[in-house]
């Protein structure tokens, strides 16, 4: 199991969201989480993420599972760097080998160091296993599948609508590859090929989604579970 409640009951100061819900997510699983506008979907991924406490029961995750987790509130992000950049943050740990590589090389070009020297075989090691040199291009070819032309990639972030940000958020949680994906509402700024690209790629998608969608047709290719949040209650059902 990735993440999931057993028992859960969570408050919003008087008003009940959720009373006793248990519900498990396991490797593979494809959920769509539904429900009327107002009932809690949204709170729901925000107590799976951590970001909200349980009034009563038990939120369970795993130690080693990763999460990430797109929703409209990221949208208060605003940076100078260029959308690539942005996406780039996807590969935090490539990005530091890189910067150590870069200083480790400088330096033994001045001296040679035998403890630097293995240091330095052992990120490119590290770079090699990561698949660091790919990453631009990865980076690339998903900006480019959700609708992103080849002259925008060095523009500013903050250049972009709401909508064209999003996206970009939208590439970089996908460039994590985290093991649990949940996205609210994210065909909402998608055009129809960007629809199709985002369906062919969380076909192939090896963690588990969990989407939150209005959108009827898209869920229906792409879940195998339904997760229904009505009156405070959870009810799960198999299939689409």
């Amino acid at each position: 199991m990735l993440a999931g409640f057993q028992d859960l009951t969570f408050e919003f100061g008087a008003r009940a969201i959720v009373e006793e819900a248990t519900w498990h997510i396991h490797p593979g699983d494809r959920i769509g989480l539904i429900g009327y506008n107002g009932t809690g979907k949204s709170t729901l991924l925000k107590l799976l993420a951590g970001e909200y406490l349980p009034s009563a029961g038990t939120l369970e995750r795993s130690r080693t599972t990763t999460i990430g987790y797109l929703h409209q509130d990221l949208l208060s992000f605003d940076t100078d760097a260029s959308i690539v950049e942005v996406a780039k943050g996807a590969f935090e740990r490539v990005m530091e080998i890189e910067q150590l590589i870069e200083k480790l090389g400088k330096e033994l070009e001045v001296s040679e160091d035998e403890k630097k020297l293995i240091q330095y075989t052992d990120l490119l090691h590290e770079m090699d296993v990561l698949d660091g040199y790919n990453v631009d291009h990865k980076i690339e070819d998903v900006l480019h599948g959700l609708g992103f032309k080849q002259e925008d990639l060095s523009r500013p972030y903050k250049q972009f609508s709401g909508g064209w940000r999003m996206r970009v958020l939208l590439a970089k949680m996908i460039l994590m590859q985290p093991d649990l994906l949940m996205l609210d509402e994210p065909t909402n700024h998608l055009d129809l090929p960007s629809i199709e690209w985002l369906e062919k790629y969380l076909l192939h998608y090896q963690g588990a989604v969990v989407i939150v969608s209005h959108d009827k047709f898209f869920l229906d290719r792409m879940v195998n579970k339904i997760v229904e949040l009505y009156q405070r209650k959870l009810n799960i059902y198999s299939g689409n």
